[in-house]
């Protein structure tokens, strides 16, 4: 759609979008402005509103015959920008503030340069303040240096800093049309065909830079970026973050400036990407310094001590340093060896900051034993043993603060989400929400989601734009992608055929997720069927027990019963007739099995742990329940999950104790849920998860270290509250 094709059809050439947030005075003077130039194109006018409080903005929007588009929460600058791009049908978009006022012949101007240039992507007008000086509003892109001078109280030190004048571009007279690095984006026009080719401006910036990095990705793909000074607006430019120091507007600009050199920096990609090794070898460089510190300390105190007590330094002489050089390179051997056969250096371990300093207690233990040991082996010239024994404590000290301060430090990267790797998520657009609340739900998983939607443009193309698949591998590259998994649907079959092969291409790692991907939870493994690539699903279903197992089960259960009648007989005594009540629930191969539970029970009964289970020990002997097996479901849950086809079908029963959702439990605590009442999506969706887990890696073993946990859980049976069978108001 050219421009004249777009005024003889009485569409807009420009589309003009105006962020709103509160200020409705600035936004009625700017839209007063607009109509005050009376610009020559065919204009409209879209309004986007964040979090209004009132009306105020609305009304302001009618009166001047814009389009209003309201948003409940305040989504961010980028984010409404995008949006009123999406709802745009101009060739042409200008990104307007409400504190700019346009000057007549100024829209005109930009729109002609688009048309005269194609290759331009992007270009903003001349900027003054409302005094009349000029605003430095084309730049260079961002350094350290600049970032420094610019955000922190060092560029009142320097405030003639080259290094200001350049990022500036203050040396020109902004006289002649120019190619620069990035405009501020308080006011630009940007062509739809580069919108359609980089995409929108990037959500994830809520306020500043969202303007740098859409001009740098206008420069990786080819458009260029230009400052045309013919073009002239008035732009009130309070500049709020740089007033001040950590003011609220600094430190979102600080955490949009991070936020920008994680997405672009090299450096920090390949620390996102081999995050577990770069950690770990930054911990065996902490250790090895840290260990000489503690070696050469303890020398040093030694040393004192021999220059109070001269006494005891006759009898026994300090050695000078330089002999204990190789004998300190031997000891940080020795230590890291020992580190690392103990563990210290895995992942489990660094998350356990306590299980972490046990280790490190034997460790240092250990390395002050071997060292103790090998100062026989050197026949030359006696070591200080007491050296070698003041090593232990120092060495325990400073390698113990070291390692806490870099978990600080990763923890303040991860607090910032800077370790999140990032990951391309194709899918319809119909699942984008629901993909969106799942991951809202479970957690980041260590990835940080970018979602991509490949059915409405596989279908309508963009004019200009590139073909959908060569566009969606472009972004892999622009967005440093780790992994990439595609959602695919019966719509949108024939796109992600052609989208697979170009993915992998690209050798990034890919998961492809059909339309009935609840089914594949049940795979046994991948084949080949007629030499095509096949998913096994059947094959009979997995087992989890033995003949040893169910007869433990039936005898230990038949002795449970008669020793425990008498306190059985007690209970229904005290409590009546309905002492014991039927769950219905769901047992091995979803078959139905009716379990019986007491109601209440005696303080007596509460305290004694096999007593808490005993009407459901008659279900053991008829093998639907086992001490240690699977994770209940309530039969409507179940039914929920057979809709989806995520149910787990498995051949091993009900346990009375069973490690579900993290934490051991004995089936009475989870009757403390009262089972009438249904779990939450998160907690059901992990007991399944559970179960599958349970079954796949069952042993005896196993089923033994659940059930001593269930008993000394925080969930113990002296805690069980009543149990209601589902449907009693009673």
């Amino acid at each position: 759609m050219d421009r004249r094709t777009a005024e003889d059809r009485g569409e807009p050439v420009v589309s003009i979008v105006i962020v709103h947030y509160r200020t409705p005075d600035l936004l009625a003077n700017c839209l007063a402005q607009i109509g005050a130039a009376q610009v020559a194109i065919p204009c409209e006018v879209l309004i986007v509103d964040n979090a209004p409080l009132d009306d105020a903005a609305e009304k302001v929007a009618r009166a001047h015959g814009a389009r209003y588009l309201c948003s409940e929460r305040n989504v961010g600058y980028g984010r409404a920008v995008n949006r009123g791009m999406e709802a745009a049908r101009g060739r042409y978009y200008l990104i307007l503030n409400p504190d700019v006022e346009i000057r007549p012949g100024s829209v005109e101007a930009l729109a002609a340069y688009l048309d005269a240039h194609p290759s331009a992507g992007l270009c903003g007008p001349k900027l003054f303040s409302p005094d009349g000086s000029l605003q430095y509003s084309a730049r260079t892109f961002y350094t350290l240096k600049i970032i420094l001078l610019r955000r922190t109280p060092i560029g009142r030190l320097f405030p003639r800093a080259r290094a200001l004048r350049e990022h500036l571009m203050q040396d020109w007279d902004h006289a002649d049309v120019r190619e620069v690095d990035w405009m501020l984006g308080g006011a630009i026009m940007v062509r739809r065909e580069a919108v359609a080719d980089v995409g929108g401006m990037d959500a994830r910036f809520f306020l500043y830079f969202e303007d740098v990095d859409w001009c740098s990705r206008m420069h990786r793909r080819g458009w260029r970026v230009v400052y045309v000074p013919h073009a002239e607006m008035v732009h009130a430019h309070q500049r709020i973050s740089a007033h001040g120091f950590l003011t609220r507007g600094q430190r979102m600009h600080i955490s949009s400036a991070l936020r920008f050199w994680e997405k672009w920096s090299a450096v920090l990609y390949l620390w996102k990407k081999k995050s577990t090794q770069l950690r770990a070898l930054a911990t065996v460089l902490s250790d090895v310094v840290w260990l000489s510190v503690a070696f050469l300390a303890a020398y040093f105190l030694r040393y004192a001590l021999g220059l109070l007590f001269p006494s005891w330094s006759t009898a026994k002489p300090v050695l000078a340093l330089g002999v204990y050089a190789r004998f300190i390179a031997f000891a940080d051997l020795v230590a890291v060896g020992t580190f690392y056969f103990l563990g210290l250096y895995r992942s489990a371990v660094w998350r356990d900051r306590w299980r972490e300093f046990f280790q490190l207690v034997n460790g240092v233990a250990i390395t002050s034993l071997v060292v103790m040991a090998s100062t026989f082996l050197f026949t030359t010239r006696p070591l200080s043993r007491f050296t070698i024994l003041l090593f232990f404590p120092f060495s325990l000290l400073l390698v113990t603060l070291a390692r806490e301060a870099l978990r600080r430090v990763v923890a303040e990267a991860r607090e910032r989400r800077l370790h999140l790797r990032r990951l391309a998520v194709f899918a319809p657009k119909a699942s984008i929400a629901r993909l969106e609340e799942r991951f809202r739900r479970h957690g980041h998983f260590g990835y940080e989601p970018i979602y991509l939607t490949h059915d409405d443009e596989a279908r309508h193309p963009r004019e200009g734009a590139p073909d959908p698949v060569v566009r969606r591998t472009r972004l892999l590259e622009d967005e440093r992608i780790a992994e990439v998994v595609v959602f695919a649907g019966a719509s949108d079959a024939e796109f992600a055929s052609r989208l697979l092969p170009a993915l992998l291409a690209t050798g990034i790692p890919v998961a492809y997720i059909p339309e009935e991907e609840g089914l594949l939870l049940e795979a046994r493994r991948l084949g080949d069927f007629m030499g095509f690539g096949a998913i096994v699903l059947g094959g009979g279903p997995r087992r989890a027990g033995s003949w040893l197992k169910r007869a433990a089960d039936g005898a230990c259960a038949g002795l449970l019963l008669v020793l425990g009648f008498p306190l059985h007989l007690v209970q229904v005594i005290a409590i009546g007739r309905s002492a014991v009540v039927t769950l219905p629930l769901i047992g091995r191969l979803g078959r139905r099995i009716g379990l019986r539970a007491y109601r209440k029970q005696t303080r007596l009964l509460r305290c004694i742990p096999a007593m808490g289970s005993y009407p459901a020990l008659v279900g053991v002997l008829g093998g639907e329940v086992s001490f240690v097996g699977l994770s209940p479901i309530l039969p409507a849950q179940w039914e929920v999950l057979a809709r989806e086809g995520r149910q787990a079908v498995l051949d091993a029963p009900v346990g009375l104790a069973a490690e579900y959702v993290g934490a051991s439990e004995l089936l009475g605590a989870w009757m403390r849920r009262e089972p009438g009442t249904e779990l939450s999506r998160d907690e059901l969706e992990l007991l399944v998860a559970h179960n599958r887990r349970y079954v796949k890696a069952w042993s005896l073993s196993e089923d033994l270290r659940i059930l001593l946990s269930a008993l000394r859980g925080p969930h113990g049976p002296c805690g069980r509250r009543e149990v209601r069978p589902p449907g009693d108001a009673t």
